[in-house]
């Protein structure tokens, strides 16, 4: 056995570094094996706040485990609505920390199956409804789903996820990993192509995607793309839907509402880099005759 005070300075800074990497692999079993992995759960539903669900819903999360901390999305979705479901959350679940667990439960009238994919994307995991919302939710990404096993499940699709989904995941939200738990991933998952906007030569047609609470309108058309129709020269014209006669147009972006008068148009790019259409001081959905899904035209001048 060699003296410690023979020991030459490389050996030293050898065992320090293996010292270092014993105690790198000690962190990580402590993190996967003794910590909680989810902390926090968001909820996004079209549950409504009427009927008792989403309080069962927590209810049975809380009975779980009592250390989570639950966040509501939204529960207003509308009924079968995926383009708004997955809208809301894909702009909400960014501002989370990483591990932070979503579960979504909308239903689609394509879906009669009830199954429910558990994946992680971006550092976070959801879980959801095996109805295509999920390439809505990642713009068709390379994911690796897993299919959360379901135990009793009748033949009625409503509330499923309460049911016999959140007894599956409790291994799950206590540290086990889905590989684990829940075998091979599932590649037979349903895929939807999401809504997009297409650029031809100086013409770019949109939609609305979204329509918020002011009934503002969102499109989907991105910064990216609309820079890449004007150029540097910046000229062009929004064409929004014929009203009484009358088809809106808009020419200019505003960084603010102050700079148009009230009742007047503005065009704007969001916190999230996507085209948004509001009136000042009053609703554009309603007073420019505009939904989800209506078409928008840019034309490059």
């Amino acid at each position: 056995m060699v003296h410690p005070k023979k020991l030459k300075w490389v050996d030293l800074i050898e065992l320090k570094c293996k010292f270092y990497q014993w105690l790198c692999l000690l962190a990580k079993f402590v993190a996967c094996h003794l910590l909680p992995v989810i902390q926090f759960v968001t909820l996004t539903t079209d549950y409504g706040l009427s009927d008792p669900y989403v309080a069962a819903l927590k209810g049975q999360l809380l009975r779980q485990k009592p250390s989570l901390q639950l966040i509501d999305v939204a529960h207003n979705i509308s009924k079968y609505n995926l383009q708004q479901a997955a809208y809301v959350l894909k702009n909400a679940f960014h501002f989370f920390p990483d591990g932070t667990l979503h579960l979504l439960d909308v239903s689609s009238t394509q879906n009669d199956q009830g199954e429910f994919l558990l994946f992680e994307f971006e550092g976070h995991y959801f879980v959801l409804p095996d109805n295509g919302i999920c390439s809505l939710i990642t713009h068709n990404a390379h994911i690796k789903p897993f299919l959360v096993p379901q135990g009793g499940r009748s033949s009625i699709y409503s509330f499923s996820l309460l049911r016999d989904v959140l007894p599956a995941l409790q291994a799950f939200i206590e540290g086990g990993t889905p590989e684990e738990l829940y075998g091979q991933p599932y590649e037979q998952y349903e895929q939807l192509t999401p809504l997009l906007p297409a650029l031809n030569g100086s013409n770019l047609h949109g939609r609305i995607l979204h329509v918020d609470s002011y009934e503002n309108l969102i499109t989907n058309i991105d910064r990216a793309i609309f820079k890449k129709l004007v150029g540097k020269e910046g000229n062009f014209i929004i064409h929004l839907k014929k009203r009484l006669n009358h088809e809106n147009q808009v020419t200019k972006l505003v960084n603010s509402y102050e700079e148009v008068a009230l009742s007047e148009i503005a065009c704007f790019f969001g916190h999230n880099n996507l085209l948004q259409i509001a009136l000042r001081g009053a609703n554009a959905s309603g007073l420019l005759g505009l939904r989800v899904g209506d078409p928008i035209f840019i034309e490059k001048t």
